[in-house]
C-alpha cells in the first residue's frame, strides 16, 4: 500500500479509515481541531502531515471530508473520520477504503 497522495482528483490508495467522537479527543471540551476550526461530523477527518489541512478527499461509501486535523496515532496512510456518537464509531470499526484526494486550500 502506497497511499501517497497526489492531487487532479485520481483515484487513491487504499487507506486505514477509524472512526472518533469528539470525547475521544483532547479538545479542550470545545471540540477545536488541530488546525483551529471548530470540529463537525459529517465534515472533519484526522490525517497525517502528508495531507494539508483544508484538502477535501472522498472516502469511499462515506463522502467528501476536510482534513481538518491530526492525531497522535495517525500515520502515514491512515485517516480518522470524526462521527456523532460512540456508537457510530464503534459500529464503524476498522476498514480499508479507496480515498480520492481532491484539493487543498
Amino acid at each position: 500500500m502506497d497511499p501517497t497522495p497526489s492531487r487532479g482528483g485520481r483515484p487513491k490508495p487504499t487507506y486505514e479509515i477509524t472512526a472518533y467522537t469528539l470525547s475521544d479527543k483532547g479538545m479542550n471540551g470545545r471540540g477545536i481541531t488541530a488546525s483551529g476550526t471548530r470540529a463537525k461530523p459529517g465534515r472533519t477527518i484526522a490525517a497525517g502531515p502528508e495531507i494539508p489541512f483544508g484538502t477535501k478527499v472522498i472516502i469511499e461509501g462515506v463522502g467528501e471530508r476536510i482534513v481538518e486535523d491530526r492525531g497522535g496515532a495517525i500515520r502515514h496512510g491512515h485517516i480518522d473520520l470524526l462521527v456523532s456518537d460512540t456508537k457510530t464509531a464503534l459500529e464503524f470499526g476498522r476498514q480499508h477504503l479507496k480515498v480520492h484526494i481532491l484539493d487543498g486550500r
